[in-house]
């Protein structure tokens, strides 16, 4: 089953390509396993010396969100979020206010 995250032409691979191997875990383990490894890597990915475009902060928030709603803590990419509302591009902003809003009603 491909999974298909177009949105006004600018589809996200990496995410389709991880909400895939999340729905083709077998098991709650090997899914708990799969979503360990992507935290281990976002948080890399934030952390690193590299400087993130707005796309791969995007990306990165997209799986993020898409872990807490799964059920799971995330305890860090908010700040990314934050920087994706001074975004010119109106996905990046978009992003970035729905992270933000389904954090804060999850916090009250």
């Amino acid at each position: 089953a491909v999974v298909s995250t177009q949105s006004t032409g600018d589809s996200m691979r990496g995410l389709a390509v991880f909400i895939a191997d999340i729905r083709n875990c077998k098991s709650r383990e090997q899914e708990k396993k799969r979503i360990n490894k992507e935290l281990a890597n976002i948080r890399s990915k934030f952390k690193g010396d590299k400087q993130l475009d707005g796309y791969q902060k995007k990306k990165y928030v997209c799986k993020l969100l898409f872990i807490f709603l799964l059920g799971n803590d995330v305890d860090f990419g908010h700040s990314e979020a934050v920087d994706l509302l001074a975004s010119n591009k109106y996905t990046e902003k978009q992003i970035g206010y729905l992270f933000i809003s389904v954090m804060m009603h999850h916090s009250n």
